[in-house]
């Protein structure tokens, strides 16, 4: 067919030649026509090669497009709504404002093709290759992108809400801002993806590799992410309330001030992990692994966890008021300034921990390793202890300088230094007799002298390790108001009254 004849067929009827078989078709020539604003809708174009071509503003909708070649095409603004694109070559394509509504593209190469913008809604795109594709503010809600390639891909402000995104590959993908609420991301990778400001409400990614992944100021309130990996997770400012992380992998996390409340970390592993700041209020992590953690000024009140390793965990004013932590493993822990009023420690292992000007009252401590952790300025008001096994000596304080005023003598710098020359804590070790002495073998002096004078009712623990002028000063002062309490409660028994 003539150059000049080719000029008068429209491409639907150069097709239809090029399908019958004519010899007077070819690719060749179907390659030289306007395929600009042509109507080619339903037409049958499998396996031919269209790379490059000019289609801007074509209708290709339903029309069959398998293993066609349309990489680098122009397909600006064109219709392609329910055309059968799967397994086409369509890398480097412009498909930008282009019409794709439920077109079928399972397997096409879409890599590096610019879809700024397009709506995708409910098309099929399982196994597409769109790595590298230009996908910003694109509408992808409810589509099927399960195990598609969308390796640093610009996902930027797209609405993926509802998409199912099992086992995909967004590995550096870009997808700040997007919007993922209540979508499928089962088992896939977003390895060093950057999902700053992403919406993952509701969202599921159980079992999602998110290693190195930047979730800063995410929402992720109420996702399942049950077993995800997300070791390394920038997660600083994220919002994770009532969040499902049974069993996830948060070794070496950023998760400062990030919110948690509610959230089920029941098994995670959060070891090395930075939370300071951050709200577990209410969060469930019995059994999980906080190991070295820095959980400091971290709101824990209520938070369960039972059996959970907090081992040379920084806890430093933390609030862990009422909160569940019976046979925790708190080791070497720092918790200097940290309230546990009402924290229920039984049997928890305390061992080195340290505890100097933490809040213990009402705290159940009844079973707990205290062996040499550091109390001193401790409230243990109203706590409970296993009473039966610490000594109680009678107006502590004035019994402490009573015995130094009479030749004892105070020396701040040693627990004991020899027979009549102690530290305070020494002093109120010795002045319990043998069990003080049990009690110091089993706990070391600090915390057995820590634990002696909270039950001989003296609060808070002083400072063990202040100079010998100011713990004498702080000793005087001490027995001088307990003399005055004495002598009010004795008045009081008698029925005295105090104008």
């Amino acid at each position: 067919m003539s150059n000049n004849t080719v000029s008068k067929v429209s491409v639907q009827e150069y097709v239809e030649g090029l399908r019958s078989g004519n010899g007077g078709y070819s690719e060749e020539g179907l390659r030289s026509l306007d395929w600009c604003g042509q109507d080619v809708q339903g037409c049958d174009l499998r396996g031919l090669d269209l790379h490059g071509l000019d289609m801007t503003g074509a209708n290709l909708s339903k029309a069959t497009l398998w293993w066609a070649n349309l990489s680098e095409a122009n397909l600006r603004d064109a219709y392609l709504s329910e055309a059968d694109l799967r397994e086409a070559n369509l890398w480097g394509a412009k498909l930008s404002g282009a019409d794709l509504l439920g077109a079928k593209m399972g397997g096409a190469n879409l890599s590096g093709a610019n879809l700024c913008d397009i709506n995708l809604s409910g098309a099929n795109l399982s196994r597409a290759n769109l790595s590298k594709a230009n996908l910003r503010e694109a509408d992808l809600s409810g589509t099927d992108l399960r195990w598609a390639n969308l390796r640093e891909a610009d996902l930027s402000e797209a609405n993926l809400s509802e998409a199912d995104l099992s086992r995909a590959n967004l590995s550096e993908a870009n997808l700040s801002r997007a919007n993922l609420s209540e979508a499928n991301l089962c088992d896939a990778d977003l390895r060093g993806a950057n999902l700053v400001g992403v919406a993952l409400s509701n969202a599921s990614l159980s079992g999602a590799d998110l290693s190195g992944a930047n979730l800063g100021d995410a929402n992720l309130s109420g996702a399942a992410l049950s077993g995800a990996n997300l070791s390394g997770a920038d997660l600083r400012g994220a919002n994770l309330c009532d969040a499902d992380l049974r069993g996830a992998n948060l070794v070496g996390a950023a998760l400062s001030n990030a919110s948690l409340s509610g959230a089920d970390l029941s098994g995670a592993n959060l070891g090395e992990a930075n939370l300071s700041g951050t709200d577990l209020r209410w969060a469930n992590l019995s059994g999980a692994d906080l190991s070295g953690a820095n959980l400091g000024d971290a709101n824990l009140s209520g938070a369960a966890l039972s059996n959970a390793s907090l081992s040379g965990a920084d806890l430093s004013g933390a609030n862990l008021c009422d909160a569940d932590l019976r046979g925790a493993n708190l080791v070497g822990a720092a918790l200097s300034n940290a309230s546990l009023s009402g924290a229920d420690l039984r049997g928890a292992n305390l061992v080195g921990a340290a505890l100097s000007n933490a809040s213990l009252s009402g705290a159940d401590l009844r079973g707990a390793n205290l062996g040499d952790a550091n109390l001193r300025l401790a409230d243990l008001t109203d706590a409970i202890l296993d009473w039966d096994e610490i000594p109680l000596v009678p107006n502590i304080d004035a019994a402490v300088l009573e015995v130094i005023e009479a030749g004892g003598q105070l020396d701040m710098n040693r627990w004991h230094t020899r027979e009549n020359t102690h530290s305070w804590a020494g002093w109120a070790v010795v002045l319990a007799g043998d069990a003080g002495q049990k009690l110091e073998e089993q706990l070391g002096t600090n915390a057995a002298a820590a634990l002696i004078y909270t039950r001989s009712g003296s609060h808070p623990v002083p400072d063990w390790y202040a100079d010998n002028k100011t713990a004498l000063e702080d000793i005087k002062y001490r027995a001088k108001q307990q003399l005055a309490a004495s002598q009010l409660i004795s008045l009081e028994e008698k029925g005295i009254e105090i104008g």
